[in-house]
């Protein structure tokens, strides 16, 4: 995770995660999850996005929720692979995730 255009797609996606998630218009959540499934193509987190784009498509709020959650868990997880300022970007993203994945009801 560590080139330029990841770093700036981790700001945008930490940005948008500090705000209210649910005044996000889908497509600009789309292409967000879009761009992050293409960076990790192979990755289990990949996997994931897969199936959050599929939740959100279906409006399925408890999918949602947990996939967000496990998202997040997972990508605290992928903090411990990374160094310097992107680690603690990736471990702030988690953070966002989880917390993102226990706000939606």
């Amino acid at each position: 995770m560590a080139n330029t255009n990841q770093a700036a797609d981790l700001d945008a996606t930490i940005s948008a995660l500090q705000g209210d998630i649910t005044s996000l218009p889908a497509e600009q959540v789309i292409a967000v999850i879009d761009s992050w499934q293409q960076q990790l193509q192979g990755n289990d987190i990949a996997e994931d996005l897969g199936e959050l784009k599929q939740a959100l498509t279906n409006g399925d709020k408890a999918s949602i929720s947990k996939i967000l959650t496990d998202l997040g868990e997972d990508t605290k997880g992928a903090a411990a692979d990374a160094t310097g300022d992107v680690a603690t970007k990736v471990k702030q993203l988690g953070d966002l995730l989880l917390k993102a994945g226990n706000s939606v009801k």
